[in-house]
């Protein structure tokens, strides 16, 4: 017997689990988070095993190197395990969508069921030169010139470079699929408000990011976070997030090789970045009013004429 469809509606983006009463069942929620953690565990002890196996075969190397190298910013080694349990929330978030929420995974992407290109380039040419500039003023408040300066050998910057490059976009994608993915959509399954949406998931975002008790560095982590749900509500997805979490986490981690201290916290001024952040997401959300005709309190929703979603069989 075919699906029986189900009434259209303009639903914004921490909403979307109500396009069909199935998916937006109050325990939903509960069970796309169980099992998004679960595959994270998995994935987790995966890179790990699998990390300290290949340094147990390798001659001359010590397989507790990874231990001792965890929060070194000029280490390959610290900089590959931290990106790449960052990098393994993309599987874990949508398999926890599929099984948990038993719902197409396209739900986490934007109101259009899809990564929008056209959004990406429309953000990064407005996003990513204002934060390689924050990231460089950070640099220089934090530490002042004199004291920058390359970190380890020449081959060690070289291998901090490219995992950056290769592994942080992963990392962005990941967050974001977790934080404001899951995160929103759970609470946007409970709560109307994209105020409950967008503030509940910050302090779930800080837990376990080893920033210790440095109190700027969580703040300058939370804004982020905050600023990250707001541009999700705002534009109905994660491609503004995405970039944000690139542009900050991305530009700073290339630096870092070179004696730049890691954003937020280690030293690095959160005064340039703060107000850059806080800047973007202001002109971004009015930019995008603007574009699409939104008033100040509105996000852009899921067309009421778009198709009507199937549901899901496992």
């Amino acid at each position: 017997m075919p699906d029986a469809p189900a009434p259209s509606a303009a639903l914004p983006y921490h909403r979307l689990a109500h396009l069909r009463p199935e998916w937006a069942r109050w325990f939903r929620p509960l069970l796309t988070a169980l099992a998004a953690g679960v595959a994270q565990i998995v994935f987790a002890y995966l890179v790990l095993v699998g990390t300290v196996t290949v340094l147990a075969i390798l001659p001359g190397v010590d397989p507790m190197a990874i231990g001792r190298s965890q929060g070194d910013p000029a280490s390959p080694l610290s900089i590959f395990v931290a990106l790449a349990l960052g990098a393994f929330a993309v599987p874990a978030a949508l398999l926890g969508v599929r099984l948990g929420g038993w719902r197409p995974v396209r739900t986490l992407w934007s109101v259009a069921g899809r990564v929008r290109r056209d959004v990406l380039a429309w953000g990064a040419v407005r996003m990513l030169p204002v934060l390689a500039l924050a990231a460089v003023a950070g640099m220089l408040v934090g530490t002042g010139p004199a004291q920058l300066g390359a970190r380890g050998s020449a081959g060690a910057i070289v291998g901090v470079l490219v995992l950056t490059v290769l592994l942080v976009p992963l990392r962005a994608v990941g967050e974001e699929l977790v934080f404001r993915g899951i995160g929103q959509q759970a609470v946007g399954t409970w709560l109307r408000s994209p105020f409950w949406a967008i503030v509940l998931p910050v302090p779930l975002s800080l837990i376990g990011r080893g920033f210790g008790a440095d109190a700027g560095a969580l703040a300058g982590a939370a804004l982020i976070s905050l600023c990250s749900g707001i541009l999700a509500w705002k534009s109905g997805g994660l491609e503004l997030p995405i970039l944000l979490q690139l542009g900050t986490f991305g530009l700073s981690g290339l630096l870092s090789p070179f004696g730049a201290p890691v954003f937020p916290g280690q030293g690095a001024s959160i005064a340039p970045w703060g107000i850059a952040v806080f800047l973007l997401t202001v002109l971004l959300c009015d930019a995008f009013d603007r574009r699409h005709g939104l008033r100040m309190g509105e996000g852009l929703a899921r067309s009421a004429d778009a198709p009507s979603p199937q549901r899901v069989r496992v």
